[in-house]
């Protein structure tokens, strides 16, 4: 270590170990703080999966008008594969859709028994790559809504589209409105972090107040004074979120891994994502523990 930098560090180490209820205090609440945001961020992320779950199997239906024309068929398929927003294009005759009709209602005999294939129209199953644009579909071959809320296109061959946007509107409503709570949730505990720990290093610069008038009677200056608190602070930060990382995997363990073997069909987040998050939390801790540091020295160490 630099013989500049070894006195900072031992008035560091002096400092935690003469104030350790203060410290365990700071240390707690950095903790409670990281760990806070960390379960924001990976709340979050629960939600991205679930999200992109139930969105990966979104389709727009469109049906064609009997009979169905393959020159129209072929225009229609090639139209809507130059949309960036479309993955992929099936063309869905009418005995692929009597198929998966019976086996989406094999419960219901009755229903099954009553629909003859012949009523069932050919179309096209559009895959979507974005799930949020599903509108481009519509808006591709012409359709227009009508006031009772039915797609009427414009485009040759084309009975019909069913896009579900009712049921896509509110969902992608809710998704927006849980990303907001979840974001407000982490911005309120980063400030309470904040708040908390700057109210932590007020009790120490009070506890040494007698100290910091001794050197600053011999000529110490304002950084000189200030340094061994940032340093403090930074070291509370790193340790209370090093425990809040090691809170996290535990939960996760002990938590989400058991739900994974009981709840097959749901992805849940792995270790990975958690590896992923650890850089951002030690940045915010430091970045945290920094600025509540200066904010204390600022307001009530007059140097």
């Amino acid at each position: 270590m630099p013989p500049r930098l070894e006195p900072l560090f031992r008035e560091t180490v002096v400092g935690l170990k003469r104030n350790g209820s203060i410290a365990v205090a700071a240390i707690s609440t950095a903790f409670i703080s990281v760990f806070l945001v960390g379960g924001a961020l990976l709340i979050n992320r629960q939600a991205n999966l679930l999200i992109d779950a139930l969105t990966g199997n979104v389709e727009v239906s469109v049906f064609l008008s009997d009979p169905v024309n393959t020159d129209n068929v072929t225009h229609l398929t090639s139209l809507l594969t130059t949309l960036p927003s479309v993955a992929d294009v099936h063309y869905e005759d009418k005995a692929e859709a009597c198929a998966r009709f019976q086996k989406q209602f094999a419960q219901e005999p009755a229903l099954v028994e009553n629909t003859p294939c012949s009523a069932l129209p050919a179309s096209l199953r559009v895959k979507m790559r974005d799930p949020n644009q599903f509108r481009q579909v519509a808006a591709a071959l012409g359709c227009t809504q009508d006031a009772s809320g039915n797609l009427s296109c414009g485009q040759p061959g084309v009975e019909r589209v069913r896009d579900n946007r009712t049921t896509l509107n509110a969902m992608f409503s809710v998704i927006r409105f849980f990303r907001i709570v979840v974001g407000v949730l982490a911005v309120i505990a980063l400030i309470a972090s904040a708040l908390l720990i700057a109210n932590t290093i007020r009790v120490g610069l009070f506890a040494r107040r007698r100290e910091i008038g001794i050197m600053r009677l011999v000529g110490a200056t304002n950084w000189r004074i200030r340094v061994p608190f940032l340093a403090e602070g930074v070291i509370q930060g790193l340790l209370g979120a090093g425990i809040a990382i090691l809170f996290l995997f535990i939960v996760k363990v002990t938590l989400v891994d058991p739900e994974r073997t009981i709840v097959k069909f749901v992805p849940f987040i792995r270790n990975g994502d958690i590896v992923a998050i650890v850089p951002w939390l030690i940045v915010l801790s430091v970045l945290v523990s920094l600025g509540a540091s200066l904010f204390a020295m600022r307001r009530f160490l007059e140097v």
